[in-house]
């Protein structure tokens, strides 16, 4: 098969929250930039049916495999949004598609409290310049806001109020989360114009209303409407090695159903790397198992980390379980825990019985980075190594549990019927440390002109909330100081 060449002054690798962050600036400033995806578009719409559901999940739900860790159905094997790793400890979950995680996550915008922040970044990052400066600009960017009143008030979001109540009683402090959400579309699926989606918890695999204010649609739409970034979907970087100043860049563009129909090689000036935890450190790994970039730094795959906690509780009075998203309410149990500062976040359970009062939510607790990605030479792959035994692991789900033991207590009948770490986890990040395996603009040490921008800097921990809005955050500082190097300033 013939390989096609290419040129490119900057290329970026993802189009999620860093990725398309990364793409607006670099054409900002006047840099024209090639974007590469590995998964497709997913346009959303009149006919409401883009997405797979968990209601009939389809090869649309799984990257190339007939299983998800989400679904127990046997799948046809498509170019879907969910990558599944199963490692040691933890199965790993990533997204695929323009858009990236900001396609399918819940879209929960939190930064964490000035302690929770040094816990995680302290030596890494300012936390005053990253609250002052940062922070605004990656909600500013995504566009977010917590659920409208009349919305929380209609008896889909039942569920989140009786959330609130039991949280009253216990004493626990809770407030609404900012969610990358379009609300007036949420209340035309209330109204019945738009496909139910977001009120019947229907969003794990994409929303199929239109309702999610996902990087597609927002910021790198905005990157495209310069002119000066293109974006190639279903182009999956097989493989980067130096070419003179900068890299050269591997990659086969793909059919729907995952098959080769092309080789391509870009010569790339300048390389940013925003393919996510996972696939930022698998190119990375993979490049110096090779021989490409022996020189990398030995931090490369380590430092890695999942905070995430499923819990679910029940025995209370029907209360819509199955209906009412994204994620609504924002529990801060960060000051009271004996054990650790706990986050949950409430969301619906679409298997729920609807004569059944349940509430599920997904927590986080701070942990250290104890987990690590090793580069598999006969798989030619990574592999995931996540201690969950560790008792600094088993800590943070003692700690939510002694959440949801008050919670109990302050609710008559309920209990609590799962409370789960370690098992799947789609918060996961680093295996690219800032400041170790980078400088402060993301420059890869032991590589020229190359840079990543992605939730693979963060040192195993987002400050024990939802990583996504520190993601954006660190995503924009770090683009800012590569900006001008790349342009030439």
């Amino acid at each position: 098969m013939e390989t096609h060449q290419h040129r490119a002054d900057a290329l970026v690798v993802g189009t999620g929250y860093a990725g398309s962050i990364a793409a607006l600036r670099l054409a900002e400033a006047g840099v024209a930039t090639l974007v590469l995806e590995r998964g497709r578009r997913w346009p959303v719409g009149p006919e409401g049916d883009t997405f797979a559901t968990q209601h009939a999940p389809d090869g649309r739900a799984s990257w190339l495999s007939p299983r998800s860790p989400l679904t127990d159905r046997t799948l046809d094997i498509r170019t879907g949004v969910l990558e599944s790793l199963e490692g040691e400890g933890l199965t790993m979950i990533a997204a695929a598609g323009v858009g990236g995680a900001s396609l399918l996550s819940n879209g929960t915008m939190v930064e964490p409290s000035a302690a929770l922040f040094e816990r995680a970044f302290a030596g890494v990052l300012d936390r005053d310049e990253m609250h002052d400066v940062w922070y605004p600009e990656a909600r500013e960017l995504i566009g977010c806001s917590p659920i409208p009143k009349d919305v929380l008030e209609s008896d889909f979001y039942r569920s989140s109020r009786d959330f609130m109540e039991q949280l009253d009683r216990a004493g626990i402090p809770h407030e609404p989360v900012d969610l990358a959400v379009d609300w007036d579309v949420v209340r035309e699926e209330m109204a019945g114009r738009r496909t139910a989606s977001h009120i019947a918890g229907l969003n794990v695999f994409g929303v199929n209303s239109g309702a999610q204010r996902s990087m597609d649609v927002t910021v790198l739409a905005r990157a495209e409407a310069t002119g000066r970034v293109e974006v190639r979907p279903l182009s999956r970087v097989t493989g980067i090695r130096p070419a003179g100043e900068g890299h050269l860049v591997s990659y086969d563009e793909l059919d729907e159903g995952g098959r080769v129909v092309a080789r391509h090689e870009v010569r790339a000036a300048h390389l940013v790397l925003a393919a996510g935890t996972l696939g930022t450190t698998r190119l990375l790994l993979r490049a110096r198992a090779e021989g490409a970039l022996p020189d990398l730094d030995a931090s490369v795959g380590s430092r890695v980390g999942n905070s995430e906690v499923i819990t679910a509780r029940t025995g209370m009075a029907p209360n819509n379980p199955a209906q009412g998203g994204p994620c609504s309410v924002l529990v801060r149990d960060w000051e009271d825990n004996p054990y650790a500062p706990v986050t949950l976040l409430n969301f619906p359970w679409v298997d729920a019985p609807a004569d059944e009062g349940w509430i599920t939510t997904i927590g986080a607790s701070p942990t250290e980075p104890l987990g690590s990605f090793g580069y598999d030479a006969d798989a030619d792959d990574v592999v995931l190594n996540w201690p969950v035994e560790d008792p600094r692991v088993q800590r943070a789900a003692r700690a939510v549990q002694d959440t949801l033991d008050r919670l109990n207590a302050a609710t008559p009948g309920s209990r609590t019927a799962f409370n789960r770490i370690g098992t799947t986890g789609g918060n996961v990040v680093g295996g690219v440390p800032l400041g170790l395996a980078t400088g402060a603009d993301g420059r890869v040490h032991g590589a020229r002109n190359l840079y990543v921008v992605d939730s693979s800097l963060l040192h195993g921990s987002s400050g024990a909330v939802p990583p996504a809005l520190t993601v954006a955050a660190v995503a924009a500082r770090v683009t800012s100081l590569l900006v001008p190097s790349v342009a030439g300033r």
